[in-house]
């Protein structure tokens, strides 16, 4: 048993080390003195009051998460990044928290989740303790995206919900005479939400000189949801065999509604066989004791006369 936690500890020293000499040395992308030297006064000042205005929560977290990125971008696959990196604009997150904050953050929580399991899992069997030592550094490895998986299965949930009372939207006001870019300048103007903002992405992305198919494009990529990429496709189709948009916008709109439909009937059916496992477990056994214990009771107490 002490062979095993010390051989824990040993390799948990032997990552957290690195880790903190590379958030004690400065990163290379930053100023250096040098470098200062050779900006302005009023940009070094401007640098300097910059970095104070932060709180020192973040001047301490930002390096360390700095460095623990780095290290992360060196041993996970490119596969993996280009994932995380879809996850997190899909989830809406991308703003909010950089690729590299992530992998940051991943790589502290498992060095955490590592470190609580040495102090705390004990087991007599060292096979155990060291498998629920590495299943606690794993779940702190990949609770992050763990979190940003749960936030893109939300927000594509909202999406699907939306999309139908948006075409709804658009259509009645493509219909008043608007042109399709107006309509979403209005849309964006009246309404929130997940796919109200995107359609703000379109928008913004028109204005700054995308053409509508390649703006449109980005918001099924963004999104990522079936329904969305089906109406940017016939968006696109629209444009190049000169329909009228507001007919298009009407039977996208309609389709979108029957699919809503058709899914809520789905899940209604899906009911009944996730409702047999609780019967099963909880209704059936308090029902049989209702029905069958003053029987059970009489038969044990001396019989059924």
């Amino acid at each position: 048993m002490p062979t095993v936690e010390i051989l824990v500890a040993a390799v948990a020293t032997v990552l957290a080390i690195p880790l903190l000499l590379f958030a004690l040395l400065p990163d290379p992308k930053t100023p250096s003195d040098a470098g200062r030297g050779r900006l302005s006064q009023s940009a070094a000042a401007r640098y300097r009051q910059g970095q104070l205005s932060n709180s020192p929560f973040q001047r301490i977290l930002a390096p360390i998460l700095s460095a623990a990125a780095r290290q992360a971008r060196r041993v996970t696959p490119i596969g993996a990044i280009d994932n995380t990196t879809n996850n997190l604009v899909v989830s809406g997150l991308a703003n909010k928290i950089s690729l590299e904050a992530m992998l940051g953050l991943k790589v502290i929580l498992g060095i955490g989740g590592l470190a609580l399991g040495i102090s705390f899992i004990s087991f007599d069997s060292p096979v155990l303790r060291v498998a629920c030592i590495g299943l606690a550094a794993a779940l702190g490895f990949y609770l992050p995206e763990i979190y940003v998986n749960r936030k893109v299965e939300e927000r594509q949930a909202e999406i699907r919900t939306d999309l139908p009372d948006v075409l709804d939207q658009l259509t009645v006001i493509v219909e008043a005479g608007l042109g399709f870019d107006s309509a979403i300048g209005r849309l964006v103007e009246t309404g929130n939400g997940a796919l109200i903002d995107e359609f703000g992405r379109v928008l913004r992305g028109i204005r700054l000189g995308q053409t509508r198919a390649e703006a449109l494009e980005g918001l099924g990529v963004r999104t990522d949801v079936p329904e969305v990429k089906q109406f940017v496709a016939a968006i696109k189709q629209t444009e190049s065999i000169g329909v009228p948009m507001a007919r298009i916008l009407r039977t996208q709109s309609h389709h979108m509604r029957e699919l809503k439909r058709l899914a809520a009937e789905e899940r209604a059916m899906k009911l009944p066989v996730k409702l047999v496992l609780p019967m099963v477990m909880c209704m059936l056994p308090a029902l049989f004791l209702v029905l069958i214990g003053p029987v059970a009771i009489r038969i044990v107490s001396g019989g059924l006369g």
